[in-house]
């Protein structure tokens, strides 16, 4: 179940993604709570693309010392959650920006001067 021989320096650095990854989304969560006007459905989106995102390091940092590749089943289950959770937390991530990015200008009054994208 778990590998024989380990990187710990890939442990390290995949365990800092994860820290990293946590602190920004207690910023963020901070955020939300300080400014609720701010913060809507857009920055909602915004957040669950980097818990996807977490989770999906979570999986990337966890194959560093458990041998997923055991059973193939495992393995595949391993590498759709990492993936999903990556990817997926991308298009969320954009998506949540580029719509709260929209809201925030029309929140300030400012006028973009590419209105038709």
């Amino acid at each position: 179940m778990f590998l024989d021989e380990v990187s710990f320096l890939d442990i390290f650095l995949e365990g800092l993604k994860v820290l990293g990854m946590i602190f920004l989304l207690l910023t963020l969560v901070d955020a939300a709570e300080k400014y609720p006007s701010l913060a809507g459905s857009r920055w909602n989106l915004i957040i669950l693309g980097f818990v996807l995102m977490l989770v999906g390091f979570a999986f990337d940092w966890s194959d560093e010392f458990i041998n997923y590749e055991a059973s193939s089943l495992l393995n595949i289950i391993e590498v759709v959650i990492e993936e999903v959770g990556l990817i997926g937390g991308l298009f969320l991530v954009t998506f949540g920006f580029k719509s709260w990015f929209r809201f925030m200008s029309r929140f300030l009054g400012i006028s973009s001067a590419n209105r038709d994208r």
